[in-house]
């Protein structure tokens, strides 16, 4: 891993985000670019050469003080955290954030997005959603939510919920590496739902399969019933204390996410443990 991406908007989840990316980047090597976008709405424009362009003067002076109070803000985020033996860029811009986030992961050849989350429920998920939750489905490279202060953010037991079919293994690199480099116990997990019921022999073996394929160490099956997927996975991940779930996203946009819905941006709502999502 060479490339880390914070983007953050100064709150308490993105300062988590960021303390957890330091940690991850000392035991790493590598380097973290901070990324602050100012999304204004209205009629800013950018010219060829990628400067903004503005339409009235009072845009203009609004956007230059936006941005000035952000860069100080940047300054005093560096300051008090402690990124000791880490390099971290800044980045200031003016765009549409999930857009600037996507142009700097490709860009920038990100190896991983580290971003906090808030999480949000009832009528404002399903009207407008988060930054994060679009990102989760779209970006290219594994995201890592985070919304709650990881002390240490040491991970010992990593939950893998899926149901485990070939597209999986799109994933599976990006979970195996995590799983090695915090010496972790890996839990792969099949929530058996009254919609979709398969006997446990099969399943067990189907996951016994897929263990012996990828080659894993370290690991258990596990078989766990429930009403919905989503549920399932969260009282899994209680049930044994886990520090991390993994999840595979289809990443569907438009229509199709709008009737399928997505476990794991649900999942990034709704639990408060870190989720690492790779979008297959």
């Amino acid at each position: 891993m060479r490339r880390i991406l914070v983007p953050t908007d100064f709150s308490e989840q993105a300062q988590y985000a960021f303390e957890v990316a330091i940690n991850i980047a000392r035991r790493t090597g590598a380097a973290i670019k901070l990324l602050h976008v100012v999304d204004v709405p209205g009629t800013t424009s950018f010219s060829a050469t990628g400067d903004a362009t503005y339409h009235d003067n009072m845009e203009q002076l609004y956007v230059i003080r936006l941005l000035e109070t952000t860069k100080g803000s940047m300054t005093k985020l560096l300051a008090i955290t402690d990124h000791a033996g880490v390099e971290v860029v800044q980045e200031v811009d003016v765009d549409n954030v999930v857009s600037k986030i996507k142009r700097v992961i490709e860009d920038d050849k990100v190896d991983l997005v580290v971003m906090g989350s808030k999480g949000s429920s009832g009528l404002d998920e399903f009207l407008i959603g988060s930054n994060t939750e679009k990102v989760v489905r779209t970006a290219n490279c594994p995201v890592l939510t985070i919304k709650q202060r990881q002390t240490d953010f040491e991970i010992r037991e990593i939950v893998l919920a899926s149901n485990f079919r070939r597209e999986i293994s799109k994933a599976m690199d990006a979970f195996k590496y995590f799983q090695q480099l915090f010496g972790a116990r890996l839990h792969l997990v099949y929530i058996n739902t009254p919609g979709a019921f398969e006997s446990s022999s099969n399943l067990r073996s189907k996951l016994a399969h897929v263990a012996e394929k990828y080659g894993l160490h370290n690991y258990t099956i596990n078989i766990y019933n429930d009403t919905i997927e989503e549920d399932g996975i969260l009282h899994f991940a209680e049930d044994i204390n886990a520090d991390m779930i993994m999840m595979a996203t289809h990443g569907r946009t438009g229509l199709a996410h709008l009737l399928s819905g997505s476990i794991a941006e649900d999942l990034v709502n709704h639990t408060s443990r870190p989720v690492l999502t790779y979008q297959i």
